[in-house]
Formats: structure tokens, C-alpha cells, sequence
């Protein structure tokens, strides 16, 4: 659901939905077992209870081979209608079809064996649960073989689950067969009804990996509408999609549900021009312009690196995702004569980098309408400090709401336990104070400014470029001082954020929320359902 709502909104209470879906699934378990208790009597009381037992395990397990492999395909049909059940009920409304019935079919599972394994002696269904626990442990490595394949990795772990529950389910049908006192030709008919499921398994999940756009890679590099995609690749922060938008004429660089960068086609200048903002870190008055280093955290189209690159700054990147990497490199000239490019993880790198290395930082990791609560933490943002020069500026952008004072106050508050000065600037437009005016109440970019040294711009004129229009970059450095929010009416016991206290992720929710709403206004529902 990451490309359709975001990384943050599928998961709030996705956890309290699992729970109450697996206890209900215990609870049709103890039913079903009182219900075994009750026709099963004299002698043959436990050849009864394990053939109801078995039979009741193989339906299940089927039954969650199923759901799982049709998954793909009846899940485009669901995520359809989220332009209509919106960011709220879209996510919950969803999970009920696609997630919680599996849980409860595996809650359903798990109590019946259980119950089985301990009301008294089951040799067989003790085998069979040392052989699913075989199946479950050479499934492992199938599943990172299966992953190498030319499908994308959350159909290569749907396959990987549905070959799980499969076998489980095949195991303990060949076991019951194996039990059941009945004629040769009894068996056979039994055993050839149970299996033809198991066909129809097979079936469903060779359908979803073939002839879902969302599964097979070259099914889905196509034109919709105005829009075609350049590339897709499902990576480590989820999917991330160039695609061309030929009404506007620009390029866009999507990760799940949300647009991390884009440019347009002509000038090759950045349709969001909150990215150019960071350029002000070497327009600060005093600051060296010698043997300028600057450390960008967070990739997405490259463009601060690209400018800061061009302005004969040695630049490192450290971008967590590959695709993201490659994306920029390919489709948003993103250059290839960077100082250095680390693809790993950005706190790790700050905690292991040297000591006094950067002048400038630029620290842009917002992305599916959150940003990762642990590079906003003091211990974080101490980090940042320390591998900075004493005279070095770090350049942050956040995406929030100016006016939600909870917010605002505690990520000053942190980051003013490592930075003496810190100023804030938002994305409010061109037209100054009416725009401002009318965005404190919304969602905007702000790009918080933090050092040592006294912050004070020296903004140069703008130069004309060819056709003499002053460029994106320059006119959203003219008016960037007259976008500045106000910090001093903020609270100033505001509790610093940090590894052990950090409700970030929590307050974020309504951002998402916000952003959900803005990426739709953004572009259309069809664009968003293509991934």
C-alpha cells in the first residue's frame, strides 16, 4: 500500500488490527475444537480429533495460499477506490481485505494445533509440526533466491509465503491420508479432491506474477494519460518511479507516495524551489569561501548537490537508497564527479565520519509524508555538530505545519543544543506576506538554518539568464529572507528530542495526512495508482 498512501498512514494501528484479528482467529479455533470434542467418543477419540484436526490445518493454510497469491491482483482493484476512501479509511478498510484475514486464518491455525499438540497423545500432527517447521527453515533461502528473479521483491515475498503455507498445507493433507483407516480407492478420491486446491493455488499465483503490471517489471513501464514512466525499481525505501509529465513538461522522481524531486524538461531548473534555498549556506556574511566541503544528507533528484557541485563546492552524498542514486544520476544529471557517494545509511555515516570535516551540511530527508524520527534526535543532530567546522552551517529541511507551535518548539529546542543560532525560512511563494499569511495554517516546506556564528545573509542580485528571466534559483533566494518564520515566541522549555524520547513519528501523522492530500492535488489518482 506504500505507493498508494505513504509509509506512515498504512501502518497506525496496524499492529492493534494483527492482534484482535489473530484472537479472533483463536477463538473460531476454540470453537472448532469444542465442536471435535463433542462428536468425538469412545476408542477412536484421537484418530477423530487428529483427521478433523488436520483436515481443519490444510483448509487454513490453503486458504492463506490463496489470499496471498490472488493478493496482486485484487488489490489493484482495492487500491482503486482510494482517491474515494481516502487517507484514513483507505489504509484500515484495505488491511480488512487484503491482511487481517490472513492473520486471522493464521490465528485459526496456530490455536488448533496447539490444542491438538496438548490435549493428549498426536504422533503423527508432532511430526507434522517438526516438518512445516523444516518447510518454514528451507523457505528462507527460497525466498532470497526467489527475490534475484525479475520480479519485484514484494511479489517475490508474496511467492515465497504462498510456497510456505502451500507445503504446510501438502504435508499435512499427505499425513492425513496416511492415517485415515478407509478403502484404497476411497483414499484416492479423497486425496485427488484435497489437492485440486493446491492446483488452483499454483494457478492463481502464476497469474499474479505474470499478468500483474505490479509484479512482472516490464509490464508496467508504460503511458497513462499524460504521464510516461521512464523506470521503476522497488528498492529499499520502497518504489521509486521517473516518469515524464507532458502537459507540464516535467520530469518527476517519486518514491512510494510522495514526489522527492523533479525538474523541468527545458531549463533543467527544479519545480520546487525550497531545494534552492540550501545555496544560501555560502551567503552567509564572514563565512570562508576556501576549500568549501559540504556533506548532502539525503538525495532525492540531486538538485542542492548538483548546485552547491556547480559552484565549485567538493561535495559527499550519503543517500540510503541505490534506485534513488541511480535515478538521479540517470534521468536528472545528477553529476558523476562527486567527491565521494556513500549508499548506506545517513546515521551511521554521521557517527563514524572524522571530526571538523564540512563546512556546509544540507539535511533534506523527508519522504511518504514523514521524515525518519532518528536523524532528528539530539544525539543525531550532535552528531551533525561534531563533523562540521566551528564556522560550518547546516541547512535542514523539514515539512510541516509553521504555525503547530508542539512541533516547531521541539525541534528548535534540539537543535539548539548543539547550534548557538538557528533561523527558519519557508516555501510561502513570491507575493511575501499574503502568501505567508495564508500558509502558516498549511503543510509547507521550511528549511531551518543552524551554526555557531551569527547567521546573516548577504543575498547577491540575481544575474539574468538567456532569454532575461531571472532563474528559479535566484528569485527564491531574493525573496527568501522575506519568507522567514518567527522562533522567538516558541516556548523555550520545549523538551529536546532524542533516541529514548522521540514522539516525532506519532505527531506526524497529520502531516502525512496533509501530504496525502497535497500529492493528489498534485497530480491525479491515475498517476498514483501506477507503480
Amino acid at each position: 500500500m506504500e505507493p498508494v498512501y505513504g509509509n506512515v498512514l498504512p501502518q497506525v494501528n496496524f499492529l492493534h488490527g494483527v492482534l484482535i484479528s489473530m484472537v479472533i482467529g483463536g477463538l473460531m479455533a476454540l470453537g472448532f475444537w469444542r465442536r471435535i470434542l463433542a462428536a468425538a467418543t469412545g476408542p477412536i477419540i484421537s484418530l477423530i480429533a487428529d483427521v478433523k484436526t488436520g483436515h481443519a490445518l490444510a483448509t487454513a493454510f490453503d486458504a492463506t495460499a490463496l489470499l496471498m497469491a490472488a493478493a496482486p491482483l485484487y488489490s489493484t482493484y482495492i487500491l482503486s477506490w482510494s482517491g474515494y476512501l481516502g487517507p484514513i479509511w483507505g489504509p484500515v478498510l484495505t488491511h480488512c481485505v487484503l491482511s487481517f484475514p490472513v492473520f486471522t486464518l493464521i490465528g485459526f491455525a496456530f490455536a488448533i494445533a496447539a490444542a491438538r499438540l496438548f490435549s493428549g497423545r498426536a504422533l503423527l500432527l508432532t511430526k507434522a509440526a517438526l516438518l512445516l517447521t523444516c518447510v518454514l527453515l528451507a523457505t528462507i533461502p527460497a525466498y532470497f533466491v526467489l527475490s534475484q528473479l525479475p520480479f519485484q521483491r514484494s511479489c517475490a515475498g508474496l511467492l515465497g509465503m504462498t510456497t510456505l503455507a502451500g507445503s504446510c498445507s501438502l504435508i499435512i493433507k499427505l499425513l492425513n491420508i496416511c492415517q485415515r483407516h478407509t478403502s484404497p480407492a476411497s483414499a484416492a478420491r479423497t486425496s485427488m479432491s484435497q489437492f485440486l486446491l493446491t492446483i488452483l493455488i499454483v494457478s492463481v499465483a502464476l497469474a499474479s506474477l505474470f499478468g500483474d503490471n505490479h509484479c512482472f517489471v516490464n509490464g508496467a513501464i508504460k503511458t497513462t494519460g499524460n504521464y510516461n514512466m521512464l523506470s521503476r525499481e522497488e528498492s529499499v525505501t520502497g518504489w521509486v518511479i521517473v516518469s515524464d509529465d507532458h502537459k507540464r513538461d516535467i520530469r518527476l522522481l517519486r518514491s512510494g507516495h510522495s514526489i522527492i524531486g523533479g525538474q523541468w524538461k527545458t531549463t533543467k531548473q527544479s519545480i520546487f524551489g525550497v531545494f534552492y534555498y540550501a545555496d544560501a549556506v555560502r551567503m552567509i556574511h564572514g563565512a570562508s569561501r576556501t576549500d568549501e566541503r559540504a556533506l548532502q544528507i539525503g538525495l532525492g533528484a540531486g538538485i542542492s548537490a548538483r548546485s552547491l557541485h556547480s559552484q565549485g563546492v567538493a561535495v559527499d552524498v550519503v543517500e540510503i537508497d541505490p534506485a534513488v542514486h541511480r535515478a538521479a544520476e540517470q534521468f536528472f544529471d545528477l553529476p558523476r564527479n562527486f567527491n565521494a557517494v556513500y549508499l548506506q545509511d545517513a546515521r551511521r555515516f554521521i557517527e563514524t565520519a572524522p571530526d571538523a570535516r564540512y563546512n556546509y551540511i544540507v539535511h533534506d530527508v523527508f519522504t511518504g509524508g514523514s521524515v525518519p524520527a532518528s536523524l532528528f534526535s539530539k544525539e543525531a543532530i550532535e552528531q551533525v555538530h561534531r563533523i562540521m567546522l566551528p564556522s560550518g552551517v547546516m541547512a535542514m529541511n523539514f515539512v510541516g505545519v509553521p504555525s503547530d507551535e508542539r512541533v516547531m518548539a521541539h525541534i528548535v529546542s534540539t537543535l539548539r543544543t548543539s547550534f548557538k543560532h538557528v533561523r527558519c525560512f519557508g516555501e510561502f511563494g513570491t507575493n511575501g506576506h499574503r502568501s505567508k499569511g495564508k500558509l502558516m495554517n498549511s503543510m509547507v516546506n521550511m528549511m531551518f538554518f543552524a551554526s555557531n556564528e551569527h547567521i546573516e545573509f548577504r543575498i547577491p542580485r540575481p544575474s539574468l539568464i538567456s532569454d532575461g528571466c531571472i532563474s528559479i534559483r535566484d528569485t527564491m533566494l531574493m525573496t527568501m529572507l522575506g519568507n522567514e518564520i518567527a522562533l522567538d515566541h516558541l516556548p523555550s522549555n520545549a523538551r529536546p528530542l532524542t533516541d529514548s524520547w522521540n514522539p516525532l513519528a506519532q505527531w506526524q501523522v497529520s502531516t502525512a495526512i496533509d501530504h496525502w492530500h497535497a500529492m493528489r492535488k498534485m497530480l491525479p489518482g491515475e498517476y498514483w495508482l501506477d507503480y
